[in-house]
C-alpha cells in the first residue's frame, strides 16, 4: 500500500478543452503517483466535460453549469478532495516530471510552509515567466526583483490550513484570490516558498512581451480594483489600514483623474466607482471575514510589509508602458454581481 500522502489536484476550467489532455497526462506520467485529479468546470461551451468524462472516466467532475469564478469552483474542488494536500493547479499547463514529488518534500521537510509554488515557464519552454510574485504595501503584482509573497496559477497548500483560512474568499471572481489567501498563509504564522525544480509550463495571459503592447480591459480593471481593496480592508491592522488605505484611494483618484481627462468614462464608471460600490454592498461579510482574520493572525503586519515593495507597483508599470490600452477582450467570462 502507498503510504506517502495523498495529493488532490483541484483543475478549474472554462473552455480550456484543448489544453486538458496535455495537463492531465503531464500530471499522471508525473514521479509522484498518489494523486486525485479533481476537474471542476465552470459552464464551458466548448466540450469540455464531455472530453473528460470520455477520455480521463477516472476523473470526478464537478460541474458547476455556469461560469461562477475562480474562488467558488476552487472550493468546490476542495471540498471534493480527500487530500492531505490540495493542488490548485491552471488547466492551461504542462507538469514537469517532478512537480508533485518536489512540493511533497517541500512540505513534509518544513512544517513552517504553508503555501508551495513552482517555477513558471512559458508553455514552449523558452523561458521562466516567474518563481513566485513581488507585489507593493497596496497588493499590487508589480515589483520586480523583490521579495517573493504569493505565488500564482499553481497553489499548494496543506488541507488543514486551507480549512483553517476557510479557503477562498468567494466575493473574488478571479485577479487576487490566489494573492489573499497567500496574504492570510503569511499572517497566519506560515510561508510561502518557492520549489525552483518543481515547475511546468504556462500558457499564461500576464505580461511576457513587450510591456508598450499591454492592454487591460474594464473587468479585468474591476476585479483588479475590487479585490485589492478588499485584500487591504481585511488583512491589515488598524493602524497599517490607517495610513496604507487613503494612500491607496489617492493614487485611485489619481487615475481616475487620467481616464476622465481622456474620456474614458466607462473605465471610471464599470471599474473604479463600482469596485468601491460591490465592497460597500457587501460590508457586513467584509468586516466578518476582517475579524476572523485579525482574531486569529499569529504574525503582525510589519511581517508582510517587510516583503513588500514600498514603491508603487502600478507607478513601476506606468513608467515602464505608459497607460494602458483597453480592450473587449478578456482570457475569462465575468459574472453579473
Amino acid at each position: 500500500m502507498d503510504k506517502s500522502a495523498l495529493v488532490s489536484i483541484i483543475v478549474v476550467n472554462y473552455n480550456g478543452a484543448k489544453y486538458l489532455g496535455r495537463c492531465f497526462e503531464s500530471l499522471y506520467a508525473g514521479t509522484y503517483k498518489n494523486i486525485e485529479i479533481i476537474f471542476v468546470d465552470n459552464g464551458s461551451k466548448d466540450g469540455s466535460v464531455s472530453f473528460v468524462r470520455q477520455n480521463f472516466p477516472d476523473i470526478p467532475v464537478v460541474d458547476n453549469k455556469e461560469n461562477l469564478g475562480l474562488a467558488v469552483a476552487s472550493n468546490r474542488g476542495a471540498q471534493a478532495a480527500r487530500g492531505e494536500y490540495l493542488f490548485f493547479y491552471n488547466n492551461d499547463t504542462i507538469a514537469g516530471p517532478q512537480l508533485i514529488e518536489l512540493l511533497v518534500k517541500k512540505m513534509e521537510s518544513d512544517p513552517a510552509v504553508g503555501i508551495a509554488g513552482c517555477r513558471t515557464y512559458t508553455y514552449d519552454g523558452s523561458r521562466v515567466i516567474n518563481e513566485g510574485v513581488a507585489c507593493d504595501i497596496f497588493g499590487y503584482p508589480y515589483a520586480p526583483g523583490g521579495h517573493v509573497f504569493y505565488v500564482d496559477a499553481a497553489i499548494f497548500i496543506r488541507r488543514s490550513l486551507f480549512d483553517k483560512l476557510e479557503g477562498f474568499d468567494e466575493k473574488m471572481f478571479l485577479y487576487g484570490e490566489d494573492r489573499d489567501i497567500c496574504w492570510r498563509t503569511w499572517l497566519y504564522g506560515y510561508t510561502v516558498e518557492v520549489v525552483p525544480g518543481a515547475a511546468f509550463y504556462h500558457d499564461s495571459a500576464c505580461i511576457t512581451g513587450n510591456l508598450k503592447d499591454y492592454t487591460t480591459s474594464v473587468s479585468k480593471r474591476f476585479w483588479g480594483e475590487f479585490n485589492a481593496l478588499r485584500s487591504l480592508c481585511k488583512n491589515y491592522g488598524a493602524l497599517s489600514l490607517f495610513f496604507i488605505l487613503p494612500a491607496f484611494m489617492l493614487i485611485n483618484l489619481a487615475e481616475i483623474l487620467v481616464f476622465l481627462f481622456r474620456g474614458n468614462f466607462t473605465a471610471v464608471r464599470q471599474a473604479y466607482l463600482k469596485s468601491y460600490l460591490e465592497n460597500i454592498k457587501d460590508l457586513k461579510g467584509l468586516l466578518r471575514k476582517r475579524a476572523k482574520v485579525q482574531r486569529e493572525r499569529l504574525a503582525g503586519d510589519q511581517v508582510v510589509l517587510s516583503r513588500m515593495s514600498k514603491v508603487s507597483g502600478k507607478l513601476r508599470l506606468l513608467l515602464a508602458m505608459g497607460l494602458p490600452g483597453f480592450s473587449g477582450k478578456t482570457k475569462y467570462a465575468s459574472v453579473k454581481r
